[in-house]
């Protein structure tokens, strides 16, 4: 005799689907990452198809998403966290709610089309080539202007073809936040009345999450022959500290919040980094925690090291780092040890020979405590084909096209001033 599937299994792998591309969202948008870790997940059926509350729940129709191929699950996805990156649930109030959704529907689909290179928007969501390059209030404008016979749909993904103004009559008629993708707070806690006390507080940390992720977003669009035997040599170096332009903690947040232990908090600010108003810093429940760091201190780093470590130690300050285990090499390791971020500021380097950082890499991958690393190169060197088992970030101080690793996410770091 036949049994029906489990429902719960079901959910349970639809929910895993949806967390792996969750991951898979942070390799091309990296400043989305904070957002990534902090959205919860619901199968839920009484939405049609997918959408997101302000509060960073996110609820996911269960048959919608199984009609979804990898890629384009990757896109709906990448799409519901723009909505809390571009604050659309704080923008679209009052009157104006479906349509402001609209138009940021039609602005976030164009710059992923742009920025992952498909040509046809998934799921037949809602599409205007060109929308990336105007506001939201003047698509508003057009919308209201042309309603009568400017195309739009039913629902933002798998919805029919009508005009703007038969969704917007649609709508006045309709629950509130029935129609959208950006679901409103009313709605939630109708549907979740279980814990619409901390509704609010959770949406409050999502906006600032939210805020960092544009900082980051623009720090990052404005970073982008070996030798083969050790050097032997050693030296003592000063790190030069604020030499990069672009904060580095600015430049490495979406990383860190992928890899740090610990949960943020938003019961509290962060006292580090307070002196930066450009970004907003939570604090961070408290776990000692160690920045691992393989430095390459091959013959060619010699002129960047300096900055490198400083670097490094604006990072540490900022971002609430304990210890930090620097591991050079050039062709071997060098030297493998703990220490503060204080004492980068005068710091003895062990190489200077050729380029070979496999056995570096090769020393944390028998470390079984170690989870993620910053290599900090030129790009110029031999490393392992395969990937390691903990998540790297290549820090490069400068930009290398040669350089495009197979595995973990680069980092260059634009100089601000004159070495």
């Amino acid at each position: 005799m036949s049994t029906a599937p489990d429902p719960s299994a079901a959910d349970r792998a639809t929910h895993a689907r949806i967390m792996k591309g969750l991951r898979l969202v942070t390799a091309p948008f990296p400043h989305l990452a904070g957002l990534a870790a902090a959205v919860r997940v619901e199968i839920d059926e009484r939405v049609p198809t997918m959408g997101v509350f302000a509060s960073g729940r996110l609820l996911a129709n269960p048959a919608f998403t199984a009609r979804l191929s990898a890629d384009d699950l990757v896109f709906v996805l990448a799409h519901e966290l723009l909505h809390l990156a571009l604050r659309t649930h704080d923008r679209a109030r009052g009157s104006a709610t479906l349509e402001f959704n609209y138009a940021h529907d039609y602005i976030i689909n164009d710059m992923l089309r742009h920025a992952l290179g498909t040509t046809v928007i998934p799921a037949g969501g809602l599409d205007m080539p060109g929308a990336r390059e105007r506001s939201a209030e003047d698509i508003v404008l057009e919308m209201r202007r042309t309603g009568s016979y400017m195309p739009s749909k039913t629902l933002v993904w798998e919805g029919q073809v009508v005009t703007v103004e038969q969704v917007l009559g649609a709508a006045r008629q309709a629950p509130a936040g029935s129609m959208g993708d950006a679901l409103d707070a009313r709605r939630e806690r109708e549907l979740f009345p279980e814990d619409s006390a901390d509704q609010v507080e959770r949406a409050r940390a999502v906006r600032d999450l939210a805020a960092r992720g544009m900082v980051l977003a623009k720090a990052m669009g404005a970073m982008r022959g070996k030798g083969d035997s050790p050097g032997g040599q050693q030296q003592s170096v000063r790190a030069q500290r604020g030499f990069f332009h672009t904060p580095w903690h600015v430049a490495l947040q979406p990383w860190l919040e992928g890899v740090a232990p610990g949960e943020r908090t938003y019961t509290r600010a962060s006292r580090r980094g307070n002196d930066h108003s450009d970004v907003v810093m939570p604090g961070r429940k408290r776990y000692s925690w160690m920045l691992n760091v393989i430095l390459d201190t091959s013959a060619s780093m010699g002129d960047d090291i300096p900055k490198a470590l400083g670097a490094i130690a604006d990072f540490c300050d900022a971002a609430g780092v304990d210890e930090i285990r620097v591991v050079q090499c050039d062709t071997v390791v060098t030297s493998d040890e703990m220490l503060s971020p204080a004492a980068l500021a005068d710091y003895q380097i062990s190489g200077y020979g050729g380029s070979d950082l496999t056995p570096a890499l090769a020393a944390l991958a028998d470390d079984p405590r170690v989870t993620s690393a910053i290599v900090i190169t030129d790009g110029d060197i031999s490393y392992p084909s395969e990937a390691v088992p903990y998540a790297v970030l290549w820090a490069l101080p400068k930009s290398s096209t040669s350089f495009q690793p197979s595995y973990g996410r680069v980092v260059v770091m634009q100089a601000g001033g004159a070495s």
